[in-house]
């Protein structure tokens, strides 16, 4: 199958096309600034495309000379650097998304999978937040991407697209540099994995649930692959490590891996304003179970930081310093 993955080159992306190229798909990858550090052993494998999303002529150029039949579309702007600059990312993330479904249209791809956030649940989420939940996001990034869960279920439903979504929870993954509202917890892990200390930056009773980022690549080729009369909901919620965990239990299970780990706490009073009305604690994905059988690899920290430890330790090009 050809197969596009518009962000192709980055923390998901790589993985996802990596595991496309094993089991024999044909793979174009679509990025703006195209990175192969994690990439070179299936450099050969792939045709890497740079371009932007927010030009549609990239995108439907990418689509028709490839002969695309899936699209991954992972690539946008992330939440920091969209509240940064949100026209930038209404371009990227919004008219981005738009281009993509009018190119799948146009030149007849077969399926479209959108990864969406948890943070288009936002203002006094409750401490369940399931797939029929009020999204209220507060991020620029929430906004644009609640946005994009509706439009690709409007292209479902007006056009016969068979658009489906994963609603991911805060990934979690060694090598990532773009530090946000969740981004202590990966760092958590990794400084001291790295032998580094980690000053954190929200206090240790802070909450989000998070999903390691092999898991976040098993749920988009497992959506991706599901059969369409399967899929009901559209948009779903992705959990992973179950119970959602402390800053202080992250903390607590790093110390049962490196018992001499450096951790302090220094809470940053701008993140910890977004915390003051996000309190989901549980991300329920029982439709996900339900309808399309998804089942996390990692479903607990301690799971999560043993392999997050032997990536560090077996590929340390791929991930460099952090």
């Amino acid at each position: 199958m050809n197969v596009l993955i518009t962000g192709g080159t980055g923390f998901i992306g790589a993985l996802l096309a990596r595991k496309l190229v094993q089991r024999g798909d044909k793979v174009t990858v679509f990025d703006v600034a195209p990175d192969m550090a994690r990439m070179e052993d299936i450099a050969s494998d792939i045709t890497v495309v740079r371009g932007n999303l927010a030009y549609a002529s990239e995108v439907l150029n990418v689509v028709r000379d490839n002969n695309i039949e899936r699209i991954l579309h992972l690539g946008s702007m992330l939440s920091a650097p969209s509240n940064a600059n949100p026209w930038a990312s209404f371009q990227v993330n919004v008219v981005g998304t738009m281009n993509v479904l009018e190119a799948a249209r146009l030149f007849g791809v077969s399926r479209v999978v959108f990864p969406s956030t948890i943070a288009t649940y936002g203002l006094d989420t409750p401490s369940t937040a399931t797939d029929t939940t009020l999204q209220r996001p507060t991020t620029m990034y929430g906004c644009g991407k609640a946005y994009c869960e509706n439009l690709g279920r409007f292209y479902r439903s007006k056009f016969g697209l068979d658009f489906r979504g994963v609603r991911l929870p805060s990934v979690i993954g060694p090598g990532a540099k773009v530090r946000h509202v969740s981004q202590y917890n990966a760092w958590m892990i990794e400084y001291p994995l790295l032998g580094k200390p980690f000053e954190c930056f929200v206090t240790e009773d802070t909450k989000m649930p998070t999903l390691y980022f092999k898991d976040a690549a098993n749920c988009i080729e497992a959506i991706a692959d599901a059969p369409r009369e399967g899929i009901k909901t559209i948009n779903y919620n992705i959990a992973g490590i179950t119970p959602t965990t402390s800053a202080k239990e992250v903390e607590q299970a790093v110390r049962r891996h490196v018992p001499d780990a450096k951790i302090t706490y220094v809470p940053d009073p701008v993140i910890m304003e977004y915390y003051r009305t996000f309190h989901i604690e549980t991300f329920d994905d029982s439709r996900a179970r339900e309808e399309w059988g998804w089942c996390p690899a990692f479903p607990d920290i301690d799971t999560v930081l043993v392999d997050f430890k032997a990536e560090l330790t077996q590929h340390p090009q791929w991930y460099g310093d952090c």
